[in-house]
């Protein structure tokens, strides 16, 4: 395949090759134009000369193909089983722009064989390579797949609209990835609004309760009206990101895509692309079922030799952040289980008898910092809390929380 943009694709600093800039176009719900959204701004950044490929990512509702009037006969499954490449499983959607349906499956190949597991791999590898940008229509919601797409993108773009629901459920989104470790800014589109003024309400007000609630500052990549032409391409299968540029209803899109290249230009954080991304997790995860599956070892039988186990495991996983981190939690999830005060004290104890004096000051900060959120989320059930649904419902002030569409993102690592 052929580049039309090579110098748009974003380089991986461990290998120093290239990756097409990935973008997970993702919700807290269904019924927010998700799909809409990243099926029309996939068309734009094709027409506007990026080799494009669209992951619809969402098997229970794949409808990027009904939305085109195109309705495949093979999906990334057939892939997976080895029973078509994957470029017989492409759909030609426009120029420079394919639509992989079902993307959803790869961690299918977690099953195969090593062979076609490998050879499944390094054909994703060779087909994400063909282009300049991937767009993943995201499943909605909080399910494993959907937080795996957002992880392997270089940038997360959430999807809210004026719907109180739509900002409960996108603040428990943003909720959940920020508890398993997501540090990069995601951005937010509001679909839907009624104007500029209304758009720029409900971004505050979703910005302002994740800033002062989850600590996290987001970015406004910007808003689609409200538009009777937008709602009609659906019954129509005609994306209006397909009629003329000037069009009122297309032209937000390549608006979109504009403020999209701003956002890019300011800096993206490091991400593996989606091939790489799943190629680790899934030999991550068949290496772990193969050692689930050999003899289990006598456990220690004194409390001296658990924790003699515990530093050899941590010290084992020094290499592999991903394991040492499932290892920390598992124990705190255990001890979790059964809260009485004896527990609380001990945690209290082994917290204070942590080496802080020879940490490094930003470590020290960022733990301060982690501990008043933990303060802040340690008596509530899971989900919005009253306060938190009372900041979303609500037009509330916090220092600090974006406005506008020329704010400068702030970046995130990892």
């Amino acid at each position: 395949m052929n580049h039309n943009n090579s110098s748009s694709a974003v380089d991986r600093p461990e290998s120093g090759s290239q990756v097409p800039l990935t973008l997970a176009v993702t919700g807290g719900k269904g019924g927010v134009g998700k799909t809409q959204v990243a099926l029309n701004l996939a068309l734009v950044l094709a027409r506007q000369g990026y080799r494009t490929l669209l992951l619809d990512g969402d098997v229970e509702l794949a409808n990027v193909n009904v939305m085109l009037g195109v309705y495949p006969g093979m999906t990334l499954e057939h892939a997976v089983l080895g029973e078509r490449t994957l470029d017989e499983v492409l759909l030609p959607v426009s120029d420079n722009l394919d639509l992989l349906p079902g993307a959803s499956g790869v961690p299918g190949c977690l099953d195969l064989d090593s062979a076609r597991r490998e050879n499944f791999l390094e054909q994703l590898r060779v087909l994400e390579k063909g282009y300049d940008r991937v767009i993943i229509d995201t499943a909605a919601g909080l399910s494993t797949p959907a937080l795996h797409m957002v992880a392997a993108s270089h940038l997360a773009t959430l999807v809210i609209t004026p719907d109180p629901t739509s900002l409960t459920d996108a603040f428990s989104l943003v909720k959940v990835l920020h508890r398993k470790g997501y540090r990069r800014t995601p951005s937010v589109i509001v679909n839907m609004a009624r104007g500029a003024t209304e758009a720029q309400t409900v971004y505050r007000r979703f910005s302002t309760a994740v800033s002062r609630y989850i600590g996290v500052q987001l970015h406004y990549l910007g808003a689609i009206w409200r538009d009777e032409t937008i709602s009609q391409s659906i019954s129509t299968q005609h994306p209006v990101a397909m009629l003329d540029q000037h069009d009122p209803s297309c032209r937000q899109f390549w608006t979109l895509a504009d403020m999209l290249a701003v956002r890019c230009s300011q800096g993206v954080a490091p991400a593996n692309g989606f091939a790489r991304y799943w190629a680790r997790l899934v030999r991550r995860r068949h290496h772990q079922r193969s050692e689930d599956r050999e003899p289990q070892r006598a456990a220690p039988s004194s409390s001296q030799e658990w924790t003699t186990a515990l530093a050899t495991h941590l010290h084992s996983t020094q290499d592999d952040p991903l394991a040492q981190y499932r290892l920390i939690t598992g124990v705190l999830e255990v001890l979790g289980e059964s809260l009485d005060e004896d527990t609380l004290e001990a945690l209290q104890t082994g917290l204070a008898a942590m080496n802080w004096e020879e940490a490094p000051t930003t470590v020290r900060r960022a733990a301060a910092e982690h501990f008043r959120q933990l303060a802040r989320v340690v008596t509530p059930p899971e989900g919005i809390r009253p306060e938190e649904g009372r900041a979303l419902g609500a037009g509330v002030s916090a220092p600090g929380a974006p406005v506008t569409e020329s704010a400068a993102p702030g970046q995130g690592s990892g």
